[in-house]
């Protein structure tokens, strides 16, 4: 089946969809009809997912292929791995229901003509199919209006279940309600303004109540780690990086670290040259509630595809993978020193355009401030900040907006404006985050 018909790519996006998404797809395999598939392999696939979904069993590849025949788990791979969107499941059943239909006009004319029947009884054989379309048609509208008196039902009853939001404890963050199951979240910016540094402590505050994973590919997790102790115990990441420490800041080093231990719930990995398999792989051995990419131009994809498509490619199986989890995908993006062309405090969404589809699959893209190319000021103490702002630039479910920030890079730490920073002198003892 190597050049597909309009047809049979349908078809072939349908069971992908019932593959990837059984549950949401399962009111519409049940509406259908095996006859409605082309003869052959499409028609077995269809009808192994027909009966498991009819005897309410898990519809899966392997699954299905043990009921289909092994001879079609090709086919069921490439349908599985090619579907182009799972939302639009309900699309890719109007439009094989509409090739039946169209089949079925086809089939009545050619048997009408090569059939030597008087005009009366072609008449009536033609009124027959006709008859059928008008069946077929109602069908379609009432199913149409069911679907959308159960979507009116489903809502009003989760409007009743308590808000799964993931929460920072940053109320200038939170209230744009950004970080929901299933969500792709973009955080893009240019290097050096801070996106790792925002990154990972989103993950810092985000691992005091959810399962947390951090995926960095452009450095080591203990590189990463000196991040974090860094912020911790507000030691200038400088001295951590030349080795100029004290003996005085061993010792806070060695308390952070005995504290730092029974900080259970973020799990940091490296992996370069990281596939989008392996991340899932990493997903379902870790099952976090929120999952970070650091950074997605790092992922590995097929080398003989253009840099669009690989894109592409990738945060589409991102996306999907975010909706069969149910977590939530945060995709660190970096746009290049000479994208940002107005010149502005932030970059746009603009400026995603032509690095694949980053943009349309995501649910929110964030942009970190850009820093001013003269910037050359250098920080040590704990009072000194460079201002800064994260701006949501797209959200599907909520407001856009900036949010005023403190980036204190010597810390590797990021605060809402107005919060009251930690002092050195006087505060409580050992590394913590920040609460609001």
């Amino acid at each position: 089946m190597s050049k597909l018909s309009p047809a049979q790519q349908h078809q072939m996006a349908f069971i992908g969809a019932a593959l990837l998404v059984p549950k949401e797809a399962r009111d519409s395999i049940m509406r259908m009809s095996p006859a409605m598939f082309e003869q052959g392999a499409l028609r077995d696939v269809f009808t192994a997912i027909y009966q498991l979904s009819f005897e309410g069993k898990g519809i899966d590849p392997l699954t299905v292929a043990y009921r289909a025949g092994d001879q079609h788990r090709q086919l069921i791979m490439n349908a599985a791995q090619t579907c182009p969107s799972v939302s639009h499941v309900a699309d890719y059943e109007t439009l094989i229901v509409e090739d039946w239909r169209q089949s079925l006009l086809q089939s009545a004319l050619a048997e009408a003509q090569l059939s030597g029947d008087s005009n009366d009884a072609i008449c009536t054989k033609l009124r027959a199919a006709l008859n059928i379309q008008d069946a077929i048609a109602a069908q379609q509208l009432d199913s149409s209006a069911q679907e959308f008196d159960a979507v009116l039902d489903r809502t009003v009853e989760g409007l009743h279940k308590p808000d799964n939001t993931l929460k920072t404890g940053w109320k200038p963050v939170d209230r744009y309600g950004m970080f929901e199951r299933t969500n792709v979240v973009v955080l893009a910016g240019r290097p050096g303004c801070g996106k790792t540094d925002f990154g990972i402590n989103l993950a810092a505050r985000f691992s005091k109540r959810y399962r947390t994973y951090y995926l960095t590919l452009e450095e080591t997790a203990e590189k990463l780690m000196t991040r974090i102790l860094s912020k911790a115990c507000r030691i200038d990441a400088a001295k951590m990086r030349d080795k100029t420490l004290n003996s005085d800041e061993f010792a806070i080093i060695d308390n952070a670290r005995q504290a730092l231990k029974h900080h259970h719930n973020m799990v940091l990995e490296d992996g370069a040259g990281m596939t989008v398999e392996g991340i899932r792989a990493r997903l379902l051995k870790h099952k976090p509630d929120i999952a970070f990419i650091d950074h997605i131009g790092l992922i590995s994809g097929d080398p003989r595809a253009k840099e669009y498509e690989r894109l592409s490619d990738i945060t589409r199986q991102l996306k999907v993978l975010a909706m069969q989890m149910g977590i939530v995908i945060v995709e660190l993006c970096q746009l290049n020193r000479q994208v940002v062309r107005t010149g502005g405090r932030y970059a746009s969404l603009a400026d995603l355009r032509g690095s694949g589809t980053i943009e349309q699959d995501a649910n929110v893209v964030m942009f970190v401030q850009n820093i001013p190319a003269d910037t050359s000021d250098e920080l040590h103490d704990t009072d000194d900040y460079r201002p800064s702002g994260v701006l949501v630039g797209k959200n599907r479910e909520g407001g856009l907006g900036e949010i005023s920030m403190q980036w204190r890079p010597q810390y590797h730490d990021w605060l809402p404006e107005g919060s009251v920073y930690p002092q050195d002198e006087g505060g409580e003892a050992g590394p913590r985050f920040p609460e609001e």
